[in-house]
């Protein structure tokens, strides 16, 4: 259960970054738009996100990579990442032990 608490908190300081991100930009563009998770990935580690389409499109499918990774990759990063942390932040909590006695 540790891991998941630990990794539902990496990934919610990781959406808390893109935000700051995206308002940084704001700032100085003057307007907001929050970014891609496909751009973010894409600006992080480009080859990656290469292989990961290699790989889904040549051992997986072409539909599955179309219909299911690409809208993943075209949401904002802040809802791919918030999501999944809130969740595993709300199933990996530490719970109080009752006392029947």
């Amino acid at each position: 259960m540790w891991f998941f608490r630990a990794l539902g908190w990496v990934l919610l300081f990781a959406s808390i970054a893109v935000l700051v991100d995206s308002s940084i930009t704001a700032l100085q563009t003057g307007s907001f738009r929050l970014v891609a998770a496909g751009e973010l990935w894409y600006r992080l580690d480009a080859g990656s996100l290469n292989y990961l389409q290699y790989m889904v499109q040549t051992y997986i499918s072409v539909w599955a990579w179309d219909n299911l990774f690409v809208p993943v990759l075209l949401a904002p990063a802040l809802v791919v990442l918030f999501v999944p942390a809130l969740l595993l932040l709300l199933l990996a909590r530490k719970r109080k032990r009752q006392r029947i006695f």
